[in-house]
């Protein structure tokens, strides 16, 4: 008895002790561009250890290039561990300047991985602080570059394939190629190298299957072209997170090998808990639009499957578990908040909360409120519509 206390005593003192430093990378470069990637140095340092590595930078993003606080990627000459991710050579530092918690993607990613570890996977995250140049430049997240070796690719197969937002969803109402990322790659094909071989055509086949396939064959196929499983995870993180935005983007979709079906790797969750993918204000005013998604559209209105029941036992599944429960969350806000919170004042001054690209001058304490009163709306509508009691 005496030792549990003991335990118990040694647990409640380690949980109060304070963080450990967050590293910091310093990128010591010319002025870095969008393209192409330019040598650098790679500067990191933690815990009083210095570690100097050559590599090469860019900036990265799409909509994000217009905040003044920038995204970068770089890939090093070495595989390296930064921060304790796994080890690799490319990185990416999110500047998450929109979201001022700085937990959206953590939490979201962190969240969709222990739904399902064999088969959900998102990018790996720690925070870390970022200098150019030995000048201070904010508060980052660290992130693991979805690539063949994170998301678990046979290179050996000829069918082992990924695509970064792919508009495979869109059907009929396919994207004009001027709004495609990569002329000549309409899928965006990320791996293999396009020029080695061109796997659009296949994407393709999937696209026209889902498209014109009558309702019989879509049910008996469709399992085999995705993984069920995953897909039903994904949708339901959407409508637990409130993601819009990530209905037809912001998604990596792999096939691992000729034996396995596609699955969905997330991506990019600033449109979550209560804010949408610019930062405004939404709370559950506005809902994501599942029919304009050629797959789930087909999924849930197939009559040869029971896909709604599906949902429904996942989502009771989920909750029972309280993995979709305030809970969950709260914890998952207190681990972040204790990390980061002796780092967000310096970052805010460096990039004030009422900056350019902001909707309101929101605090990092009002935007943790925020996900609070979201979940307190968001969880109770999903009970109805989900039929959990």
């Amino acid at each position: 008895m005496a030792n549990a206390i003991l335990v118990l005593l040694a647990m409640a003192f380690a949980s109060c002790e304070k963080p450990k430093p967050l590293p910091n990378i310093d990128i010591v470069s010319e002025a870095i561009p969008r393209e192409p990637k330019i040598p650098c140095v790679i500067v990191y340092s933690e815990n009083g250890e210095i570690m100097m590595e050559n590599a090469r930078v860019k900036t990265r993003g799409g909509a994000s290039c217009v905040f003044h606080k920038i995204s970068y990627t770089f890939k090093m000459d070495h595989s390296l561990s930064l921060a304790g991710l796994p080890k690799q050579k490319s990185y990416i530092l999110n500047a998450n300047y929109i979201d001022k918690s700085f937990m959206h993607h953590k939490i979201c990613f962190d969240l969709f991985r222990e739904m399902n570890p064999l088969k959900n996977l998102a990018s790996e995250c720690a925070y870390v602080t970022v200098s150019l140049n030995g000048t201070y430049n904010g508060l980052y997240v660290l992130m693991q570059k979805l690539n063949a070796g994170s998301l678990g690719l046979n290179k050996k197969d000829s069918l082992a394939m990924i695509f970064k937002d792919p508009p495979i969803f869109f059907g009929e109402n396919r994207l004009d190629p001027q709004w495609v990322q990569e002329p000549g790659n309409y899928f965006q094909q990320n791996y293999p190298d396009i020029e080695d071989e061109d796997m659009n055509g296949y994407l393709e086949n999937v696209m026209q299957f889902m498209i014109h396939a009558d309702d019989s064959t879509f049910a008996r196929e469709i399992g085999h072209i995705f993984d069920l499983e995953n897909i039903v995870d994904w949708h339901l993180l959407l409508m637990f997170t409130n993601n819009g935005d990530g209905v037809m983007k912001n998604f990596y979709l792999y096939k691992r090998d000729s034996h396995t079906p596609f699955r969905i790797a997330i991506w990019d969750y600033d449109d979550a808990f209560g804010r949408d993918g610019e930062g405004e204000l939404k709370m559950t005013e506005s809902l994501p639009n599942f029919e304009r998604c050629l797959l789930l559209n087909r999924l849930e209105n197939n009559p040869f499957l029971d896909y709604n029941t599906l949902l429904k036992q996942r989502y009771k599944a989920l909750r029972d578990s309280g993995l979709f429960s305030k809970k969950k969350i709260e914890r998952m806000i207190r681990d972040n908040d204790r990390t980061i919170r002796d780092y967000v004042e310096r970052n805010f001054e460096r990039w004030p909360v009422d900056g350019y690209g902001y909707y309101d001058a929101y605090r990092y304490e009002e935007e943790i409120e925020v996900m609070r009163k979201y979940l307190d709306i968001r969880i109770p509508q999903l009970d109805a519509e989900l039929g959990y009691h």
